[in-house]
């Protein structure tokens, strides 16, 4: 039997010390890097999201400018606005005189007028409306109304600010042949406020495009959902998120 001296056996002791040490730190090591790794997928990820945040505010606010001011919610293909369906008169006197400026009527209430566009002021248009509308329903419209109306109809191009003999002005841009279409298309439908039109672009495959507002809301919640899953891990680690 093999005497085992004192030396030999520290040195038995002090190998099972190392490698139980080097086990810990190699343990340790994976953990560090599997935590840095999860905190650099996480700064990415949230910088895309607030990259997404950020586009899906200036969609939202381009819409709004777009409609006037108006709520515009997207239900499949069909546009529908906040608005119930069916003209009033009000309405009605709006898209009368419209129809009129796209035939090449009352050119000298606009601000400009081109081959394909023509400018108004809002002041100018409201009160070319209210030319033709009856006392009995002249109800206080305003500016306001007329921006709802604009809106709920998608008439509008756009709008603009303009410095006009010392004052500020709202001037709503129309395009031509868009508002005679749309003209004739509210007619067509008995001034119902639901139109149909595609959400997106034709990808030639018949199917359009997603609208860009609902395919960023889309990529938040994808976002969100990874977000979620990182901290999840994180916690799992001992990591305090």
């Amino acid at each position: 039997m093999t005497e085992v001296t004192p030396m030999a056996e520290f040195l038995d002791k002090l190998k099972v010390r190392i490698d139980k040490g080097l086990t810990t730190v190699n343990v340790k090591s994976k953990e560090i890097i599997e935590r840095q790794k999860i905190r650099l997928h996480l700064s990415e990820i949230e910088a895309e999201r607030k990259m997404v945040f950020q586009e899906l505010g200036k969609l939202t606010y381009k819409q709004y400018q777009v409609s006037g001011g108006v709520p515009d919610f997207t239900v499949g293909q069909a546009s529908v606005t906040a608005d119930p369906p069916g003209l009033d008169r009000w309405e009605e006197s709006v898209l009368d005189v419209l129809g009129s400026i796209s035939e090449g009527e009352l050119p000298g209430i606009l601000f400009e007028d081109t081959a394909k566009q023509f400018k108004v002021t809002a002041k100018t248009l409201c009160e070319e409306v209210e030319k033709h509308l009856p006392d009995s329903e002249k109800k206080g419209q305003n500016l306001q109304w007329l921006g709802r109306v604009l809106g709920k109809f998608k008439l509008a191009a756009k709008k603009v600010s303009k410095r006009i003999d010392g004052e500020r002005e709202t001037v709503y841009v129309f395009d031509k042949q868009k508002t005679r279409s749309i003209l004739e298309g509210v007619k067509t439908a008995g001034g119902s406020g639901v139109k149909p039109e595609k959400t997106g672009k034709d990808t030639g495959g018949g199917a359009p495009d997603k609208d860009p507002i609902l395919a960023a809301c889309a990529k938040l919640a994808d976002i969100d959902s990874k977000i979620e899953k990182l901290k999840k891990q994180m916690k799992k680690i001992g990591e305090k998120v």
